[in-house]
């Protein structure tokens, strides 16, 4: 319990007992309770809710839309391997009437270089990944 009352001297968070649990089975060794909670919410489940277009302010300054083309998704998975933190994938929407396979999450501000944005669109081997200069709209890629 001496790790419960370590994780509310910060913030305060009341959470039952079985909730508790479930953040100490997942707790690594090198991890407190805020990590294990950050780690569980940006899982795959995270990103499939946003989907369409997406700003992103990068880390070098540049303003770039992402949007996402579901109909061409197949599922290869570069970009979530590239840019776990933006892209993620549910295997068990890839096929089937209104498939929507691909989500962006919400990614914060300066977070994320460009380089990788593009590198992640760019890996794409069914180009399904677009992206937009933000000031300019001019297309990038594909």
């Amino acid at each position: 319990m001496s790790d419960q009352k370590a994780a509310s001297e910060e913030n305060a968070l009341v959470i039952n007992s079985k909730a508790f649990e479930k953040l100490t089975w997942a707790k690594r060794k090198d991890e407190d309770y805020s990590d294990v909670i950050l780690r569980l919410v940006s899982t795959k489940l995270d990103g499939l809710q946003r989907r369409g277009e997406k700003e992103i302010l990068t880390s070098d300054n540049r303003r770039l839309i992402l949007s996402v083309e579901q109909n061409l998704c197949m599922g290869a998975e570069s970009c979530v391997r590239l840019a776990p933190e933006v892209f993620s994938l549910d295997q068990s929407r890839l096929s089937g009437a209104g498939a929507e396979p691909l989500g962006m999450k919400e990614v914060m501000d300066r977070e994320v270089p460009s380089e990788k944005l593009m590198a992640a669109a760019q890996t794409c081997p069914y180009k399904a990944i677009r992206v937009v200069d933000a000031e300019t709209r001019e297309q990038i890629f594909p």
